[in-house]
């Protein structure tokens, strides 16, 4: 009997269209509306016309599949998938799940291929845009599907069927950690405090995600695409985040005042991830979750980094976050009238925060100012 797919996803948690391109593998449909996220390495194999897509990866023994149909093609979009699944005559598992109050359905899934055994994830989702049904299948040979268990997850949860979906997490993660309740939390910013509420599943979801997707990241250690692997980690990480701390920037927001510009608001907000308790995440991202450094949690600067760019994200600033691997450093960015260190990324300047001392938005170490040593990461949609 097959495993529960709940419990399948969960447990490896615990075990650790015509296409164009908007960045790196980021890759968008204008024909049906949806768009996905997929690690760097896939080639285009085949298609037909703009509705079916199949993408090999170049290294890993990894396959997408992108099918897309028309409205009234299938009922429903567990319909879509479990037709999609039995085409291969797999053995499968499907549920609906609730994500973005759109129909959607998760799977995993096992099928022979060329005489091996592959293993995999699909999602399926009706499109807002244009009507009709998504189908997406992710697999790898089982023999390496302890190995490659995540990236495959990885895969099948870059899915965004609208432009909302890219500030929230994917299909397959909105599943595994539904909704279980809010639960009251506050912090105090400029002599204030400020209550907020967080979902009771947030923290397990953000950890599982930032996991995950360094699980993701490893297979790039060696890799010529390490920058671009790198920048997708953190992309997906900020994805999964936004939604979660939606509320908790409206409340921030409200409270600090709501005439402070967004230069005010970012170094009001600044000044308060640098008085946190400075801690080493000793998972092995090493990475605090936005979810965790909020709820004061000891954080490192790319967790305090995260959290300001999506914070300020929700304040209507654009935002990024730089890392340097010869510094071991990451710094906020953001566009301001702010004087100092700032960087330039695809045409914009954003100004560097440093969210580990006491200085103000635009200073950084004098040791770390050679801008060709920091990797910009954009993170909204726009930012391309």
């Amino acid at each position: 009997m097959r495993t529960s797919i709940k419990t399948t996803v969960i447990s490896i948690l615990l075990f650790i269209l015509i296409l164009s391109p908007l960045s790196a593998d980021i890759l968008n449909s204008p024909t049906w509306g949806y768009s996905i996220d997929l690690p760097e390495g896939f080639i285009l194999i085949d298609r037909q016309g703009n509705d079916r897509y199949l993408f090999e990866h170049e290294e890993l023994p990894v396959s997408v599949i992108l099918s897309a149909y028309p409205e009234g093609r299938y009922s429903s979009a567990s319909d879509a998938l479990e037709t999609s699944l039995a085409s291969l005559y797999a053995e499968y598992d499907v549920a609906v799940t609730d994500w973005r109050n759109t129909d959607c359905a998760v799977g995993n899934f096992d099928f022979q291929l060329d005489g091996a055994l592959q293993t995999g994830w699909g999602v399926a989702a009706a499109l807002p845009e244009t009507g009709g049904h998504i189908v997406m299948l992710s697999w790898c040979t089982e023999a390496r599907g302890a190995e490659l268990s995540q990236f495959v997850i990885s895969c099948a949860d870059a899915l965004c069927i609208d432009r909302g979906s890219w500030y929230e997490a994917g299909p397959v993660t909105a599943f595994a950690f539904p909704e279980e309740g809010r639960t009251q939390t506050s912090v105090e910013i400029d002599g204030k405090k400020i209550s907020f509420t967080l979902d009771k599943s947030d923290l397990d979801a953000d950890t599982f995600v930032v996991e995950r997707e360094y699980a993701v990241l490893c297979q790039y250690q060696a890799s010529e695409r390490w920058v671009e692997a790198w920048q997708r980690y953190y992309r997906q990480i900020f994805r999964n985040e936004c939604g979660r701390l939606k509320q908790a920037a409206f409340a921030i927001r409200n409270a600090l005042g709501v005439k402070k510009t967004t230069d005010e608001l970012a170094q009001t907000l600044l000044s308060w991830t640098q008085g946190f308790s400075y801690e080493r995440n000793l998972t092995s991202s090493d990475f605090t979750p936005a979810v965790a450094t909020i709820q004061g949690e000891g954080s490192d600067c790319d967790g305090r980094a995260m959290l300001l760019a999506v914070l300020l994200h929700h304040m209507d600033a654009k935002t990024c976050i730089f890392v340097s691997a010869e510094y071991s450093h990451a710094v906020f960015g953001i566009v301001s009238d702010v004087s100092g260190a700032e960087i330039e990324m695809n045409g914009t300047w954003y100004t560097l925060g440093e969210t580990t001392a006491p200085v103000k938005l635009g200073l950084i170490a004098a040791t770390m100012t050679k801008t060709e040593n920091w990797i910009g990461v954009p993170l909204s949609v726009t930012d391309d």
